[in-house]
């Protein structure tokens, strides 16, 4: 009988292929080992977070003598925005844990030695990963800037007895040509008390001055052009409109409104009980300071004007989005509201394309927890499922950290703001692929 040569090349046995394809029994199995720990932690976290909602909030509404049902409806609108930051963590916790499970009962070895490499052992977990991305994507972008109003707007109303409005709130267009002063400010219903700050215009020239040849015209113009009037309609009725635009454009009108209702319906602004008036030219005074300040004709009433939001682009969504924190807009509304303001400020434009940047890249944490879980989890089968739990907080850590160091340079304007937003998420998961590789051979 021949000796057999277990270094020869008949006997050396032919190293396994690497294993794509769906393993169903494996792949249920890693699924539902990881669903099970992420769920656990997920519920922890959540847990946690309502606590401590409680302990923040709950005395306000118990002072002011809100009912049961009212606290239990602003816990259920903050849950969404605390859920958004619990997802990522979760996530790279149980992937840890559950991939350093795993390598403690060897069960990584076993798989890798079936020719099944890293990468693909945590092929469920990256499906999931990919899943929970998704829904913190819905949660930043549709649900969360929703429920965080309702619950801001539940606690004014029972918690601090009062409307859910902004008083004395201001605002500037981003074309520069009109300035807003609301008395109250509500996002939904209608404003009291509005002034509107801006400047002659065709629009408002048809509105209130009206059509050539018409006795409101001639009134109106014998109204607000005192001096002028009679020159101006003795010219010929089709003259008369070139002329009139010579006298008023470019000079500042002032619109005040009892009430101003903005529909949705018609996208228009209707301008009901109000007046207007109008200044002098900016070269009409030799002194600068006061330019544009001396009024031209006393206040001219009217009972109810629209303008189209042709006229008057801006929406009341618009407005109430100029004052909250950037941090709390949709990433559509921040690029929407950037595009719209060419001449925006370079210092706050950092801010809001830093705040841009980063809301693009933060949901994609949950995936980056994946990359960085699996390949520092089975790094070393023997040290057990406690030290994969530690790296993993320390991980959480050092990427939060990093990022609001980039965001504040990005917002200071040292650094861009595409770097401030992207660069922590990129740089962790490209760390993540480069030790999934690295591993796996």
């Amino acid at each position: 009988m021949a000796n057999f040569d277990p270094l020869s090349k008949e006997s050396t046995l032919e190293r396994l292929k690497r294993r794509w394809f769906p393993l169903w029994i494996l792949d249920g199995y890693i699924l539902k080992e990881f669903l099970i720990k992420y769920f656990l932690l997920l519920l922890v976290f959540i847990i946690l977070f309502v606590l401590g909602d409680v302990y923040r909030y709950c005395d306000d509404f118990l002072e002011a003598k809100a009912s049961p049902f009212i606290i239990f409806e602003f816990l259920v609108n903050k849950l969404p925005g605390n859920i958004r930051f619990v997802l990522p963590i979760s996530m790279l916790l149980g992937c840890m844990w559950t991939m350093a499970t795993f390598g403690k009962n060897l069960e990584v070895t076993a798989m890798r030695a079936s020719g099944v490499s890293l990468f693909r052992c945590g092929g469920p977990i990256f499906f999931v990963g990919i899943l929970v991305t998704c829904v913190n994507i819905y949660f930043n972008e549709l649900l969360i800037p929703k429920t965080e109003r309702k619950a801001e707007m539940l606690r004014d109303v029972h918690a601090k007895g009062r409307k859910y409005v902004q008083s004395l709130l201001t605002y500037s267009s981003t074309d520069q040509q009109r300035n807003w002063l609301f008395q109250v400010f509500s996002s939904k219903g209608r404003q009291e008390n509005v002034n509107l700050k801006t400047y002659w215009n065709d629009s408002y020239v048809n509105k209130f001055i009206g059509k050539p040849g018409t006795k409101k015209f001639n009134d109106m113009v014998n109204k607000v052009l005192e001096h002028k009037a009679k020159k101006i309609l003795a010219l010929p009725v089709k003259d008369q409109k070139a002329a009139l635009d010579k006298e008023l454009k470019g000079r500042k009108l002032d619109i005040h409104s009892e009430f101003v209702d903005f529909s949705r319906k018609r996208e228009e602004w209707v301008f009901i009980n109000g007046s207007f008036t109008s200044y002098d030219r900016n070269d009409e005074t030799r002194i600068r300071a006061s330019r544009g300040i001396s009024i031209i004709h006393e206040p001219i009433n009217f009972d109810k004007i629209a303008f189209s939001t042709e006229e008057i682009p801006e929406t009341p969504y618009d407005i109430i989005n100029s004052i909250k924190e950037k941090d709390d807009l949709p990433t559509i509304v921040i690029y929407d509201l950037v595009k719209k303001t060419p001449n925006m400020a370079d210092r706050v434009k950092n801010i809001y394309m830093t705040v841009f940047y980063y809301r693009l890249a933060f949901p994609w944490a949950c995936f980056l927890a994946v990359f960085l879980g699996i390949p520092l989890a089975t790094k070393n089968e023997r040290t057990g499922s406690l030290l994969a739990i530690v790296t993993a907080v320390g991980i959480i850590v050092i990427y939060i950290v990093s990022a609001q160091i980039f965001m504040v340079l990005g917002k200071g304007g040292f650094i861009p703001p595409i770097v401030a937003g992207l660069a922590p998420t990129i740089g962790f998961i490209t760390c993540g692929i480069w030790r999934v590789i690295k591993d796996q051979n």
